[in-house]
């Protein structure tokens, strides 16, 4: 028994795309902070190179926060498009 028609397969793709596309955020963010960490280490006590290092590194702190609320919301928008999908083949009605 076939749930889902060929072209809404399709569907399931999208979920590793933007899995991936996240990681690979991740792996940046994580790259970007070492690196900033580095350039704070070497700076002058209280320069503005060192304000301006320490403000884009709270600025940056912000993004990863967001990462889990994002994977959250993309997982249950591809879930309601697979029973979307589904949910008419089940009632025995015409699929799109």
């Amino acid at each position: 028994m076939r749930l889902l028609p060929k072209h809404k397969k399709g569907q399931l793709a999208t979920l590793q795309s933007i899995v991936l596309t996240l990681v690979f955020i991740g792996i940046i963010l994580g790259v970007g902070f070492m690196v900033l960490e580095e350039f704070e280490d070497q700076m002058d006590a209280d320069s503005a190179a060192e304000d301006a290092v320490n403000e884009t590194i709270y600025a940056l702190k912000e993004i990863p926060e967001w990462l889990g609320i994002i994977v959250i919301l993309a997982i249950v928008g591809i879930l309601l498009a697979i029973v979307f999908a589904v949910l008419p083949r089940a009632r025995g009605g015409a699929t799109v």
